[in-house]
């Protein structure tokens, strides 16, 4: 078999596994609004963790034989702190027990970087997972803080096993053309952190190895920001507001007079509006969300094709989940059918009902901040 079979068979078996993936989550999804049970919600997190492993494997083993080039995608100003009290807090939780878990030790004042989060996102991921599990057991120090003369942040990434941190050291500098496959038990974390260090290059930053004495050592990650003016902002204006909970959201709506209804329920929102399918997957891949809202009916392309289209880029992309909330008409029987099929995050039935929405906003906000 040559390798553009492969590659075929590479791709279609991605596909699958997004497509089971994405149904998954759906039901996931609509399972978690239905119940407030503690030990239930932690089970649906440590799975959905456990499928988004297995998506960024699967990603990871394609990238690397296609060797496809990695570039800035949306430049953005964000609080590198609070990322990286998310991503940690997610490690963590899908790890349980099978590896070390990682703290952080940052001040609560913000790390504010211009930077593609999403790229930033992936680095952090790859890095402190391997890192906790090729530790084991234990704990993994994450010591964050202001990067010299104030431009972007530097992490320290401190295992209890030195080598370890002398093996990430050595995977993010790698070329990665020159991957070998030796130990079958680090190939899936030197293939993660390899891909890491390409995007973190991209990102213009740099990984080292920092001697504490002759027997340990911790891995230093800086990233710094990027220019003022890099980037693109070239989706349609929306209302900012100055609010500090204010979220940011898209509406896609083909009918003036739903979206002028939606419009003013969302009135303390940011609000921003598509006016069909393409132009919601396109406005999506250049701005992040907090959260969209898709009507279902529209000319084209269909709600339900929309989400799917989304959901396939940002697995593609190794991208975050963006919530998307389907508004329909339709009975609620149809509603969640399709709706776990093209995995959205919820739903709303149209007219919609301001009680309705300001609970979902409401639960959208907690969600936001819990790891804040």
């Amino acid at each position: 078999m040559n390798n553009e079979a492969i590659l075929s068979v590479l791709n279609n078996l991605c596909n699958d596994a997004r497509n089971s993936a994405h149904t998954i989550f759906g039901l996931m999804e609509l399972h978690r609004s239905a119940t407030a049970e503690s030990t239930l919600q932690a089970c649906l997190d440590i799975s959905r963790n456990s499928a988004d492993h297995l998506l960024r494997s699967l990603d990871d083993l394609r990238e690397w034989l296609t060797g496809a080039p990695v570039a800035p995608d949306l430049v953005e100003e964000f609080d590198l702190a609070l990322c990286l009290r998310e991503t940690i807090e997610l490690l963590n939780l899908a790890s349980a027990e099978k590896a070390a878990q990682i703290r952080l030790e940052a001040s609560r004042a913000p790390l504010n970087v211009r930077q593609d989060r999403q790229a930033v996102e992936q680095v952090l991921t790859r890095t402190l997972d391997a890192a906790a599990r090729l530790a084991g057991t234990g704990e993994v120090h994450v010591l964050a803080n202001a990067g010299a003369g104030g431009n972007g942040v530097r992490f320290a990434i401190m295992p209890w096993n030195a080598g370890v941190a002398v093996s990430l050291a050595d995977w993010l500098n790698a070329d990665l053309e020159q991957a070998a496959v030796q130990n079958a038990v680090e190939t899936p974390f030197r293939l993660a952190v390899m891909l890491a260090g390409k995007r973190l290059r991209a990102l213009g930053g740099r990984a080292e190895l920092v001697r504490d004495s002759v027997e340990s050592g911790h891995l230093a990650i800086h990233i710094d920001s990027q220019p003022d003016g890099t980037g693109y902002e070239d989706c349609p204006p929306g209302r900012e507001k100055m609010e500090p909970d204010a979220l940011k959201i898209l509406v896609t709506e083909d009918s003036d007079d739903s979206y002028a209804l939606t419009e003013l329920l969302l009135r303390s929102q940011n609000v921003w509006r598509a006016r069909n399918g393409l132009e919601a997957i396109d406005i999506v891949k250049k701005r992040r969300f907090d959260v969209v809202f898709m009507d279902v009916h529209m000319p084209g392309m269909d709600g339900y094709a929309t989400i799917r289209a989304i959901r396939d880029w940002e697995t593609l992309t190794a991208k975050a989940r963006t919530p998307i909330v389907i508004l329909s008409s339709d009975d609620l029987e149809t509603q969640r059918r399709f709706a776990a099929q093209s995995g959205c995050s919820g739903f709303l039935r149209k007219p919609m009902r301001e009680p309705d929405l300001l609970d979902l906003l409401a639960r959208l906000k907690t969600t936001l901040t819990l790891v804040s």
